[in-house]
């Protein structure tokens, strides 16, 4: 256990880039990790303009941002950027290549994100790797695993078994010398779904140049209705999965590994309890001797083509016995008794537009969590097919207000219970609707953000809806120590 430092407070962060790395396309900072000195961040291109590619189409009027239906007019390669902290200086390491489409069209980005990263020695490796999980567009092949061993040249290993339309995954888990992965995303020439897969099967290899890629879990772990392993984690010598599932809630899974395909055991199901508005675990961080889950509904808190919620997110505490304790959330009687906040907090930390707990990091013995909030978006969604009490609570507060006042929140705590926020507005931007991903480094505490409004937003002027430039538009990055060089303007 690390021994507890200094927590982090609003005013020990300092922006290291904004929009974008100056590109207003590079919406999301999506994955993270630190490798050989330096910072890699793996950024997802245009993700509100690629939401006019779902099935069914988003009720949103105006777009927040100027873009066209052609969302291939665009351009969408995913980027790879690193940071060398002595210099705080930011180096474009990767761009992704082009492709011809499956429907002749030329000039099709290979990835439009890179949506997780992990450091891991496979059987073929000399040295530990940089390994990216991608997400290909359904006009281009199956998505890559790319592998790189200096941070300068990526390069895909080869292809997970994957079926015919999955488009991406994101969750990269090294667990007793294998990488495991699952997939996340499905595409078709109709449309896509960012959250939902054609499979929940957990897919492990050791030499990833080698032909050993292998099922390590049933479909669904038995389930059909889990519709994706959506995140994975180490925790007291076993291999957790999370699922989501539209129908009764998301699940938690557990293996001690072995030979594949592993035998895996239930830690809870139905949303730990609470039903569809636990519809996936998303989450996962092992802190001081548990395993703290963040559950939630997918699409930001509302999924609306499924009709659940909107609600807001809960984390809950599990130990190694699977008793686990309710540490934000709504009370509510389970099968392991009377389950209350520890914390004193409802969902969301008592705010209902707090849709995600999107990630969790320990940094110098605190625990970290982010959130992702959509108050951002009220001026742009239909009011009307809203619950009447959401309506009242909507009037009372104001939609502008709410709106000028989103950014997603950022908490700390030093033992799971007690709970301070860090900053209750993206650290000063109503664009940052989400803390998208962590590094601890020995450098600080890296957050990336998540931040759709860019490179233009609509605003209203005058009673019309107009498309500006958003100079604070596409994802930041942000630096979280005690002592800092001095500032630099970012890129």
């Amino acid at each position: 256990m690390n021994e507890m430092g200094q927590p982090l407070v609003e005013t020990d962060f300092r922006l290291t880039c904004l929009n974008g790395f100056g590109d207003g396309w590079n919406h999301y900072a999506h994955s993270m990790a630190w490798f050989r000195g330096r910072l890699y961040v793996g950024t997802t291109r245009a993700s509100m303009a690629g939401l006019k590619l779902s099935v069914p189409l988003p009720d949103i009027k105006p777009w927040p941002i100027d873009s066209p239906m052609d969302v291939y007019a665009i351009p969408r390669q995913a980027e790879i950027w690193e940071y060398t902290p002595e210099t705080a200086t930011w180096r474009l390491a990767f761009r992704s290549p082009t492709v011809t489409g499956v429907n002749g069209r030329k000039g099709v980005p290979s990835y439009v994100s890179y949506r997780g990263m992990t450091v891991f020695q496979a059987a073929q490796d000399q040295a530990p790797c940089l390994y990216v999980a991608t997400w290909s567009t359904h006009l281009a092949h199956s998505p890559d695993l790319l592998r790189s061993e200096d941070g300068q040249e990526f390069r895909p290993v080869k292809r997970p078994p994957f079926g015919p339309t999955v488009r991406s995954f994101r969750t990269l888990q090294p667990f007793n010398g294998r990488v495991h992965l699952s997939a996340t995303a499905m595409g078709t020439a109709k449309g896509f779904n960012q959250d939902f897969a054609s499979e929940a099967v957990i897919y492990a290899a050791d030499d990833l140049e080698g032909d050993t890629w292998c099922a390590t879990s049933p479909d669904g772990f038995g389930n059909r209705a889990n519709s994706t392993v959506f995140e994975m984690e180490v925790f007291d010598g076993h291999l957790y999965g999370g699922t989501a599932n539209a129908r009764t809630g998301g699940e938690l899974w557990k293996t001690r590994g072995g030979t594949p395909p592993y035998q895996w055991s239930k830690v809870f199901d139905r949303g730990a309890e609470r039903g569809l508005h636990n519809e996936v675990a998303g989450s996962m961080c092992e802190f001081k001797g548990a395993l703290y889950v963040g559950l939630g509904v997918v699409n930001g808190g509302f999924h609306r083509a499924a009709k659940i919620g909107p609600a807001a997110a809960e984390i809950i505490r599990v130990w190694p016995d699977d008793s686990w304790d309710l540490i934000v959330g709504e009370s509510r009687m389970t099968s392991q008794g009377l389950k209350y906040p520890l914390s004193g907090f409802s969902p969301g930390f008592d705010n209902i537009f707090n849709g995600y707990v999107w990630r969790m990091k320990e940094h110098d013995g605190w625990l970290y969590a982010s959130t992702m909030t959509w108050a951002g978006l009220m001026p742009y969604l239909p009011m009307e097919v809203w619950p009447p009490d959401i309506l009242a609570l909507l009037d009372r507060w104001g939609i502008e207000r709410l709106a000028e006042s989103g950014g997603f929140e950022l908490w700390r705590t030093p033992d799971g219970v007690h709970w301070e926020p860090v900053t209750r507005d993206g650290f000063g931007n109503k664009f940052n609707w989400g803390g998208r991903t962590f590094a601890s480094t020995p450098h600080g505490l890296f957050v990336g953000t998540a931040n759709p409004f860019g490179p233009t937003v609509a605003v209203r002027r005058k009673g019309d809806w107009q498309y500006v430039h958003n100079p604070r538009g596409g994802c930041e990055v942000w630096l979280g120590a005690k002592q800092h060089h001095d500032p630099v303007a970012p890129p």
